[in-house]
């Protein structure tokens, strides 16, 4: 069995290479993919007959999969913190996926996925390993043109940038939530409006439940001002039971206004974010708020260069006292948004961004950055990701946690495969040394496989 799977892979890739007409890119969020279209092809080849298997009039099975393997060198982890040890391990992920769509009106769609950690030192985290589980499991039923109900577990992407609401995709087990989803596409306008809840990881096989102490709601209405220019608004709820920060623990009811402005102007790219929040926690109010601002220049030269800068700001709390909560929460954040070492949140933090990107050919693209870190207050905490402290808030504590530079690499060998590197170096500011932390550094490296 364990050497059928190489064979298996290979065959797949070339299959998938001999393709004499290549369909359009996998998609991040692979049930928004739809082969309906080979209903009419005459000459299906390579791996078409998975994609597309008749089972009746207007009727269809579509099969799926990805098998990835994450590599990670680690040293001095969480600034070498908590006990935290340098380490180099695998994380290995397989999702089988079938889709039935009965015409237009109906569609089953089902997800399977293993997780394993191997070699790893640490406790696994808890996106690292899972028994065999449905990591997507939804009907949708389309009553209407324009309009689709979903109910059931799924994955949810509001907007490319992932900043406040991700698939989780770096790690090793993705994001899904149980829940009802109803969207609504007229011309150039898409709404949608979701009831959810995260979805709890269990290690053993068929075990994975819903949060019974977090709820996640809201409307997202996205439309394009032009054919470069898009514009989102927002309206979010996120409530979760029995939370704690600082010293406090209680009940987070958090509302969530925001918006988002992104296109292109010739060889200009820009795209601006802004959320405010409000709300109680225990009995204190919520005023907190995050903002991203960022854009790029690429040059029309060999090898495309693009000069790049972005500034981040989220938030915190200047005083414990006040009976207010400053601190903001990025609810379920693209934990990689800063660099793969995660260990930098939103929550009470400014970052400024500077990179250089170039794409030698097509298929492969090189970016070397420079990101600086501070905290937004010192009178907060230092979290990670996702809004985990990594030490309580100390009176008087330096701003500066620390600068980092990274190289990150995409090659994309062939529809079917992909390999991404990142090298980080995130360094240990002030207020991170008078916690006694260090440096820390990881090379990571992703091989990924999907058919």
């Amino acid at each position: 069995m364990k050497r059928a799977a190489p064979v298996l892979l290979a065959a797949l890739a070339s299959a998938g290479a001999a393709q004499a007409s290549e369909p359009s890119a996998f998609k991040l969020v692979r049930s928004d993919e739809d082969y309906g279209y080979l209903r009419k092809a005459t000459n299906r080849t390579g791996l078409d007959p998975l994609r597309y298997v008749p089972v009746g009039d207007d009727a269809y099975l579509s099969f799926g999969g990805e098998a990835r393997l994450r590599l990670d060198g680690v040293d001095t982890p969480r600034f070498g913190l908590g006990g935290a040890q340098t380490d180099t391990f695998a994380l290995g992920r397989l999702l089988l996926s079938s889709d039935l769509r009965l015409g237009q009106a109906v569609r089953v769609y089902g997800e399977l996925g293993l997780h394993r950690d191997y070699a790893k030192k640490d406790k696994p985290a808890a996106t690292d390993r899972d028994g065999v589980d449905a990591q997507v499991l939804f009907v949708d039923v389309t009553p209407a043109s324009g309009w689709r109900f979903r109910l059931g577990r799924q994955e949810l992407q509001l907007n490319p940038t992932q900043r406040f609401v991700a698939v989780r995709e770096a790690p090793n087990i993705r994001q899904s939530f149980d829940g009802a989803r109803i969207t609504r596409t007229a011309g150039k306008l898409k709404l949608d409006a979701f009831y959810l809840q995260p979805v709890v990881i269990s290690t053993g096989a068929f075990d994975d439940t819903r949060s019974r102490t977090q709820r996640f709601y809201g409307l997202y209405a996205s439309t394009r001002l032009s054919p470069r220019q898009t514009l989102d608004v927002y309206a979010l709820g996120l409530e979760r039971d029995a939370v704690r920060f600082g010293t406090i623990t209680g009940d987070e009811r958090r509302t969530n206004l925001g918006a988002r402005l992104s296109g292109a102007e010739g060889q200009v790219d820009y795209e601006v974010e802004g959320v405010v929040q409000g709300g109680r926690f225990a009995g204190r109010r919520i005023r907190a708020f995050a903002a991203s601002a960022g854009g790029g220049y690429t040059l029309d030269q060999p090898w495309k260069p693009r000069l790049g800068l972005r500034l981040d700001v989220g938030s915190g709390d200047r005083d414990a006292t006040d009976g207010k909560l400053g601190t903001f929460n990025p609810m379920f954040p693209k934990g990689a948004y800063f660099n793969e070492t995660g260990l930098f949140s939103w929550g009470n933090l400014a970052a400024a961004r500077a990179s250089l990107g170039v794409t030698p050919i097509k298929a492969v693209s090189v970016e070397a950055s420079y990101t600086v870190h501070r905290l937004w207050t010192g009178a907060d905490a230092i979290y990670l990701q996702p809004l985990v402290p990594l030490a309580a808030a100390r009176s008087g504590q330096p701003k500066d946690v620390g600068d980092a530079v990274q190289l990150d690499a995409t090659w994309q060998v062939n529809r079917n495969l992909k390999l991404q590197g990142q090298l980080a170096r995130q360094d240990a500011g002030p207020a991170v040394r008078a916690l006694g932390g260090k440096p820390t550094k990881l090379a990571v490296l992703f091989a990924q496989f999907r058919f």
